[in-house]
């Protein structure tokens, strides 16, 4: 039987590279998204439990944008765990789901969304059954900017200008852990 469910904010810090068009323009920016994670500290071996990877709302400013379209949160698969089923819960701008190759999961919002007003991302609940072969960490993928964790189109009116952010954890983006005793 899992022990009681944890809560705890999480705050993954992520390189990000912003692309800007007409002119090309590449720039390098820190970035941090939140997140307030549900999950046990232990669970017996073979047992199911659930796991709930909330972010935190976001509001980008008008400053920078006149919108946002396209957010796309991927997460790597759980180890030492198999991915029993999953469920979006809320979230803005007609989010889904769908499988990354080789395991995990991204989490889709075509939007759009519009700047200096908050919008929420779906949270994910994740059924898991502990395999025994060590802990059960969940988190963000990502290893590069050519393999992000964290994407998204951004536009401009004033100024035609538009572009993507495209982002990775550094260090490791490990979100919760639970460990299976027999």
């Amino acid at each position: 039987m899992p022990t009681e469910a944890l809560t705890a904010d999480r705050a993954p810090a992520l390189v990000c590279r912003v692309h800007t068009e007409p002119d090309g323009d590449d720039h390098t920016i820190p970035y941090v998204l939140r997140f307030a994670v549900t999950a046990p500290r232990t669970v017996t071996v073979g047992e199911e439990f659930t796991v709930l990877l909330a972010p935190a709302p976001l509001t980008f400013s008008p400053k920078l944008s006149s919108g946002v379209r396209d957010a796309v949160l991927r997460f790597h698969a759980p180890t030492a765990a198999r991915d029993v089923r999953y469920a979006l819960e809320g979230g803005d701008g007609a989010p889904y789901a769908e499988p990354l190759p080789g395991g995990g999961l991204a989490l889709r919002s075509p939007g759009p969304f519009a700047p200096g007003v908050p919008f929420a991302l779906p949270a994910l609940r994740w059924t898991l059954r502990a395999d025994g072969s060590g802990a059960v960490e969940t988190g963000l993928a990502g290893s590069g900017l050519t393999d992000p964790a964290w994407s998204y189109r951004w536009f401009r009116s004033r100024d035609a200008r538009h572009g993507t952010v495209v982002g990775y954890p550094d260090p490791v983006g490990t979100l919760s852990r639970t460990v299976p005793v027999r």
